[in-house]
């Protein structure tokens, strides 16, 4: 190896930012939110079955229980979650927390569409 192509790759090894302590806790702090979304999700998937007992009960075609929907709704948190930690690894201190509020933001939509769907 030359001298050139050593320089090369400390310039590169060196550009590229990391998880430092403040990446970390960035990631921390919006895994508690993420979790938050999963924990109304795991919410949803217990209660609801109940909500559509009860109403069957009453006499009111309700249908079955939209299964596909409740777990969708539990596996959208910590997969938009991975992306946003997978996506940010090449990114600044700011750069993650955006990626990690964008996908917040999508976590929130798409939620609040599969409650409207079901």
């Amino acid at each position: 190896m030359t001298d050139e192509t050593l320089h090369t790759a400390d310039a590169r090894a060196v550009a590229r930012p990391r998880y430092g302590w403040p990446g970390v806790a960035i990631a921390l702090a919006f895994a508690l939110l993420y979790g938050y979304d999963l924990w109304e999700a795991v919410t949803n998937a217990t209660e609801l079955p109940k909500q559509y007992a009860e109403i069957a009960k009453l006499g009111i075609p309700v249908g079955d229980v939209p299964w596909t929907l409740i777990i969708a709704n539990m596996l959208i948190p910590p997969v938009v979650y991975l992306f946003a930690v997978v996506l940010g690894l090449r990114r600044s201190v700011f750069g993650r927390a955006v990626l990690f509020a964008v996908g917040l933001a999508l976590v929130a939509v798409l939620s609040l569409d599969i409650i409207a769907i079901a």
